[in-house]
């Protein structure tokens, strides 16, 4: 076996974590060292440990193991390696292996890991999908665990927008967990991310090994945004290593009656960062002063022409409420998809709508209201929350007016320190 493959063999030692193999490291000098040591090994592990280990030796080919692994596309990283990630390295306790299905994020380019809730709200999928679209056009890698709620919707608006995103799973790399997730799973590896796990391949999800992908999540990442949490949950867990790890925390604000914003509050009340805008964590990662070092892509239009796309820009609350009842502005505001503009994250009812556009001015018939919701639903921009009532989804345009908010600046300013 060469050097390579004596590290991928130790990675597999039963019983033998990162600080055990460091221990054998520092008392032999390199991995094939260790596994010719045999009884010698007694001198720094325990009888019954070094007894395991001979029972592995005698059924596991690591060469063949190691081999079969590269079939799989799955590479292996150790510290002796030039491109594992220096952001590891800088952890107390850098872990020893690294597992990847693709690609390992890039050192040069920042990376903002995006956690929260799996059972969460329209309006965290929301925020999560607006926060990951955004930064991943910036030109920000998103690190998240790929489960279920606002994990992997974060993800998936960073692969929607052409961005590059990580996947830290609790499992074996080779393993989709959760397999709900089996499309995104492969839609990050195609994309250009990878697929990562501290775990060797075959490793099935187990609770006792989250906490540790949890603290990778981290470690990857320059900061961390939590966009819902319950005040006890399994993200808050993250918060704590990134605060280990020196790392700033940012949440988005919720709704003091909403327990899915309890964690998100308390974080804030706290002191971390108040996460109102992306501009606020691109300024965090100090690049708003070089916007074209990270990408200048611009937004892309919603379906339909550009005219229709610069109408939409255009119109709002106010110039609406001073458009005159014809025919002519009335078929306008329908074509041009404007009933978009009254409905947000939360549900609201088509009477509630239809009121608040007359009162911009439009006159609307109810059954022309219902028309052009359903229009909007078949075409991915709103859903039908049961009964008449409806809200805003799919590509959200919420920062289209804030993002010049220099809130956590001016709260910086005043020498305030975060989390």
């Amino acid at each position: 076996m060469d050097e390579r493959q004596y590290r991928f063999w130790l990675h597999q030692l039963p019983g033998v974590g990162d600080r055990t193999a460091d221990r054998l490291l520092a008392a032999f000098g390199s991995p094939k060292a260790v596994c010719l040591a045999k009884d010698e090994l007694k001198k720094v592990l325990g009888e019954k440990a070094v007894e395991r280990i001979m029972d592995f030796n005698k059924n596991f080919d690591a060469q063949r193991a190691y081999e079969q692994m590269l079939k799989r596309k799955i590479s292996f990283y150790t510290r002796e390696d030039e491109d594992y990630p220096e952001r590891l390295r800088k952890l107390s306790y850098p872990p020893y292996g690294l597992y990847c299905l693709g690609k390992l994020p890039k050192d040069s380019h920042p990376a903002a890991a995006i956690i929260g809730a799996r059972e969460c709200s329209e309006y965290g999928r929301y925020v999560a999908k607006a926060f990951g679209g955004e930064l991943a056009k910036a030109g920000v890698a998103v690190i998240s665990g790929m489960a279920r709620g606002i994990d992997g919707l974060g993800q998936q608006a960073a692969l929607k927008q052409g961005g590059e995103t990580y996947a830290v799973l609790g499992c074996g790399a080779d393993i989709c967990y959760p397999a709900s997730n089996k499309a995104l799973y492969q839609e990050i590896v195609d994309g250009g991310g990878g697929i990562l796990s501290v775990f060797p391949p075959g490793t099935p999800p187990a609770k006792r090994q989250f906490p540790e992908r949890n603290r990778i999540v981290a470690g990857l990442s320059d900061l961390v945004l939590v966009v819902e949490a319950r005040q006890k949950s399994g993200t808050l867990i993250t918060v704590d290593m990134a605060l280990e790890q020196g790392k700033n925390v940012y949440a988005v604000p919720g709704r003091l009656t909403d327990r899915l914003s309890d964690g998100c509050n308390l974080l804030i009340r706290q002191g971390a960062g108040i996460a109102l805008t992306p501009g606020d964590l691109l300024a965090e990662l100090e690049l708003l002063g070089n916007r074209k070092a990270i990408g200048t892509a611009k937004a892309p239009q919603a379906a339909g022409s550009e005219e229709t796309a610069e109408t939409e820009a255009d119109l709002s609350r106010e110039n609406l409420s001073q458009r005159d009842n014809s025919a002519e502005k009335k078929a306008s505001f329908l074509k041009g998809g404007m009933i978009l503009e009254f409905l947000d994250s939360y549900p609201k009812s088509a009477d509630e709508l239809l009121a608040k556009i007359r009162a911009a001015g439009i006159s609307l018939e109810l059954p022309e209201l219902l028309s052009g919701l359903i229009g909007l639903c078949m075409e991915g921009k709103a859903a039908q929350a049961g009964g008449s009532c409806f809200f805003r989804c799919g590509e959200p345009e919420l920062f289209a007016e804030r993002q010049k908010n220099q809130y956590n600046d001016k709260k910086k300013g005043k020498g305030e320190e975060g989390l």
